[in-house]
């Protein structure tokens, strides 16, 4: 057998700016080859990295292990360095680690197609989820079982396959998993392009099949009937059926025969000349992202809605919010919704969780102050993750220096609670007017 020594990484770099510079090729088959051959490229690429993370969660545990460091407290935080070193979030990170490590201990067969570009990372990580409950020996042998069929099927066959053999090996750890994640069922959301979101519940199969069916019987007998007419629309356009799913889901969750005020409170940043004027800069939804200043008057228009208006300060020059501060632990309510305001997601470089703890930057058992330039909107996994040996969080309002136990550096900057509009395309401000509206701007409560 011929061993291929590891390249340095400066070769690695050298790779990837040659990719980075090469030029189209000049035919259309040729276009193919070349995308063909790009895709393998990433699979043994996506293959490098595993074995990268594997080798070095080895080391940490290692050398945590020669440090006395507990079991159970051994690689805390490993994911999340992975993560920021893949751009990408703790969340994903830590799935990098636990699929590294499943790839390079029991599923050869599938690591080496992966190496060989014969199956994506995606499909990868199907085969090391739909196997992660079982025991090694029986992870092995489903590897085996699979091997003819890798690279030749779709992420959703391939699942299905995994999982038939998976379920076949071991009938009754199945039927525990499956009694184990009716216990994890949710509800969550997250955005979508254009003003939507999507919702999310995690319920048991025969669940989501009686609400999907319910919805689809009702919506269907309402197109037979010409019942499509929406409510809401004072143009009395149709609905499809989709639409009308749609409807009838929200209506059902929230009680109502209409919904277009939802019980619930939510942030909306806008700059006093699209508030008071005809401005049509976006205006933020907190946690969201941008969206249409139409929609937004809209929202403030509705009759249910139970409006608060509060100012901030922003400096004039870069329009980042003016701070608070109190000297108590509990960050008060006032500085609290600042802080969130300014964050708007988690402040971690690449983790785009929701806010869930007000975190100092410097700890209070550092003697770190409850204040403005001390505080940090973290989720509760890079709350967490903080605490563990080797990291440590520096900076202030403009900017959160995350270290890592490598020593690497991670940088980022808190961005305006409105994007800087190009000045092409700004108004010019009233001349009848004292105010300087470049230093206000007014925050929305909306609450039913």
């Amino acid at each position: 057998m011929t061993t291929i020594s590891a390249p340095p990484a400066a070769d690695i770099t050298v790779l990837r700016d040659a990719v980075g510079v090469l030029e189209p090729a000049d035919s259309q088959s040729g276009a193919i080859d070349r995308i063909r051959q790009l895709e393998e490229l990433k699979a043994a690429c996506a293959a490098a990295q595993a074995r990268e993370t594997a080798a070095l969660a080895a080391m940490r545990y290692q050398q945590e292990a020669a440090r006395g460091v507990a079991k159970t407290r051994r690689c805390k935080g490993l994911g999340a360095e992975v993560g920021l070193a893949r751009r990408d979030s703790p969340t994903r990170g830590a799935r990098h680690v636990q699929v590294a490590h499943v790839l390079s201990t029991d599923l050869p067969q599938t690591y080496a197609a992966l190496s060989a570009g014969q199956v994506s990372e995606e499909q990868a990580q199907i085969v090391a989820t739909e196997t992660s409950w079982l025991s090694p020996a029986h992870r092995q042998k489903v590897d085996r079982l699979i091997a003819s069929t890798l690279g030749t099927v779709g992420p959703r066959r391939l699942a299905a396959k995994v999982r038939f053999h998976a379920q076949h090996l071991d009938q009754r750890a199945a039927v525990a998993r499956l009694a184990k994640a009716a216990s994890q069922r949710r509800v969550s959301v997250r955005p979508a392009p254009d003003n939507m979101a999507y919702i999310t519940a995690l319920v048991p199969m025969t669940q989501a099949v009686a609400c999907f069916a319910a919805l689809r019987r009702d919506a269907s007998t309402m197109v037979g009937t010409g019942q499509t007419t929406d409510p809401t629309d004072p143009a009395g356009q149709p609905r499809t059926r989709d639409q009308i799913m749609a409807d009838l889901f929200v209506q059902r969750v929230t009680g109502q025969s209409s919904a277009p005020a939802i019980p619930a409170e939510v942030q909306v940043v806008m700059t006093a000349e699209t508030l008071f004027g005809d401005d049509q800069t976006p205006a933020w939804l907190t946690g969201y992202g941008p969206i249409p200043a139409a929609t937004a008057k809209t929202w403030l228009a509705n009759p249910e809605a139970e409006l608060f208006l509060r100012r901030v300060f922003t400096r004039p020059t870069d329009h980042q919010l003016v701070g608070l501060e109190s000297q108590s632990r509990a960050f008060p309510t006032g500085l609290r919704r600042m802080i969130l305001l300014r964050d708007d997601t988690c402040r971690t470089p690449y983790c785009d969780a929701s806010i869930q703890h007000l975190d100092h930057v410097r700890p209070v058992r550092d003697g770190g102050p409850t204040s403005w330039e001390n505080a940090s909107g973290l989720c509760a996994w890079c709350n967490q993750t903080k605490e563990n040996t080797g990291w440590h969080h520096s900076g202030g309002p403009d900017r959160l220096n995350v270290t890592t136990p490598t020593g690497h550096h991670y940088i980022a900057n808190t961005t305006p609670v409105l994007p800087e509009i190009s000045p092409e395309t700004r108004p010019p401000p009233p001349t009848n007017s004292t105010d300087c509206y470049a230093t206000r701007t007014p925050v929305i409560t909306i609450a039913a």
